[in-house]
């Protein structure tokens, strides 16, 4: 039996939403068909989710796998057990996407948000796309290429908005392609053990080879610190540039969920302000376990 190249890990808790559910899988679907025709090889793609518990039901998608709910409470309560995590209640998607990680049989493992969809190179885009300015690429080859690459670890998309196209909730999200880009220049930069500069990459959606996550296992317990909440992404990714570069990818596109961060009505003004209340987060990672997000403006 053939490996596939990608295993996507995604993990969701108290997703409702059954419209927007059945949105993102079907586009999900698309974007995984279009790449395996390019290449012409079948089960390319493989989707590991993991089911955190209180979702809608999920919709089926080809060459999936679905971890219950009940297998994900037995490996939490194993990590308070073990003393990983410190508190019983504690409940984070870093304990998920560990989890999933468990699973993976692709030598590319793509850590992505539920509720971000993946550029499909087709027409399929076109109802997230504000302009001309926007042309994306199908997101599994643009990746398959990226990673090809000598020295390349891991690859990021550019993103944009799912839920509006107007260029104030665009803006934020602009900036934050921007401030990527520019944070891939840095190495990383340790204060006190904390990586506090280096490579920040947002936590909807990154490609990375799996033997560089897999070294990053050496807590024993996954890529990701189960003990984060809330700034996982800028940790993980610092820790990532220790093994290679990391390549940010404009052609291929992510169109993630705006409205719980960045309400309607002065949207770049709000843009700003959630910027500068989430620095601390960006610089000092470490220092916010066992909270969660609270960045809402």
């Amino acid at each position: 039996m053939q490996e596939p190249i990608f295993s996507v890990i995604t993990t969701g808790r108290r997703e409702q939403n059954r419209k927007d559910l059945k949105e993102t899988f079907s586009n999900w679907e698309v974007a995984k068909q279009v790449f395996e025709e390019k290449i012409g090889k079948s089960k390319a793609i493989e989707i590991i989710i993991v089911d955190a518990g209180e979702n809608a039901e999920l919709p089926e998608i080809e060459d999936s796998i679905v971890v219950c709910p009940e297998e994900y409470e037995e490996y939490r309560k194993k990590l308070w057990g073990s003393s990983i995590i410190k508190y019983s209640w504690w409940d984070s998607p870093a304990i998920g996407r560990n989890l999933g990680f468990r699973h993976v049989n692709g030598r590319i493992v793509v850590f992505h948000d539920i509720d971000s969809l993946f550029s499909t190179g087709t027409e399929f885009d076109d109802a997230y796309i504000f302009s001309d300015l926007d042309n994306y690429d199908n997101y599994f080859e643009v990746m398959y290429h990226a990673l090809k690459e000598e020295n390349f670890v891991a690859a990021v998309p550019s993103l944009r908005p799912r839920d509006c196209i107007t260029l104030g909730r665009r803006f934020g999200i602009m900036g934050l392609n921007l401030i990527t880009r520019l944070s891939l220049k840095f190495p990383t930069i340790r204060i006190g053990g904390i990586p506090v500069i280096g490579a920040s990459v947002p936590g909807c959606s990154i490609a990375l080879l799996y033997d560089a996550a897999w070294k990053m296992c050496d807590n024993g317990i996954g890529p990701y610190d189960p003990e984060l909440g809330v700034a996982e992404d800028h940790k993980i990714s610092r820790l990532m540039a220790r093994y290679g570069k990391i390549s940010y990818q404009k052609k291929a596109g992510v169109f993630t969920r705006t409205e719980n961060r960045v309400s309607n009505g002065f949207d770049i003004a709000k843009s700003l302000g959630y910027a500068v209340k989430g620095a601390t987060y960006y610089l000092f990672p470490d220092l916010f376990k066992y909270q969660k997000h609270a960045l809402t403006i």
